[in-house]
């Protein structure tokens, strides 16, 4: 078939036209080193300096390429740079705000066990109570004391009330030891014997456990402090908790 009797459809037409309009724009633009010679000649302008001009404007355009590529590798490499930068601030930040909530479980688990150990002294008043009411008829103060101190314990809802309570307890078996230590017959019974092992385990293990949530504290207030680790404590709203005092 003859490419020039092969029709070309109407639609096509307007397109065609102006794609060629541009490739005769190209050719026009592109003046060879003759024309430029012809030029200079007519503008009355030395044919001989047309060949310098050239070759300071091509190195001209070298640099300007040159220039562009640079341009383009730095912007990469910055782009790369913030992203690293971007990710490992990511990365910090969940790092910093695991560590933190670790810290944080540690301290309520410590502190599970302070309430533990709490809660298995006051259970010792009933025994207490028992002790008391079986080897006298006349200390009903010594036993109104512990029993008010078991149930403040038990009422307690915030800490400074369960500190209150602590406080009570303390008072009512220091109470109890003392009246025991003052009547040979108590002082000298196995239920009181046994009674007293428990008291002072109880205590051991309360103060074990009491150190342990203080250094779980200590640990958990470090790892909040200083910059940049407050910054995550005051976006995630971590509190600092309280350290506890010797009963």
């Amino acid at each position: 078939m003859n490419p020039k009797k092969r029709t070309i459809p109407a639609s096509d037409a307007p397109a065609i036209f102006e794609l060629a309009s541009q490739y005769a724009s190209a050719d026009l633009d592109n003046y060879s080193r003759a024309e430029l010679e012809m030029a200079a000649a007519e503008a009355g302008i030395p044919v001989e300096y047309i060949p310098q001009a050239i070759a300071e404007i091509q190195a001209q355009n070298v640099k300007k390429i040159a220039k562009r590529q640079n341009t383009g590798r730095w912007t990469r490499k910055w782009l790369l740079i913030s992203s690293i930068a971007i990710i490992g601030s990511i990365g910090w930040s969940i790092a910093t705000y695991n560590a933190i909530t670790k810290r944080q479980i540690q301290v309520e688990a410590a502190w599970a066990q302070v309430e533990n150990q709490r809660q298995r002294r006051a259970d010792l008043i009933p025994q207490l109570v028992k002790v008391t009411q079986a080897y006298t008829t006349h200390e009903s103060n010594l036993v109104t004391t512990l029993i008010e101190a078991q149930q403040a314990y038990l009422e307690a809802r915030s800490l400074e009330q369960q500190q209150d309570a602590i406080t009570k307890i303390d008072q009512a078996i220091d109470q109890f030891q003392t009246y025991a230590l003052n009547h040979s017959a108590l002082k000298s019974s196995q239920l009181y014997i046994n009674l007293k092992y428990e008291i002072t385990g109880t205590e051991n293990r309360l103060a074990v456990e009491r150190m342990r949530y203080n250094q779980a504290v200590q640990s958990f207030q470090q790892q909040l402090q200083g910059f940049p680790n407050a910054v995550i404590t005051e976006l995630s709203g971590f509190e600092s908790k309280p350290f506890l005092k010797a009963d």
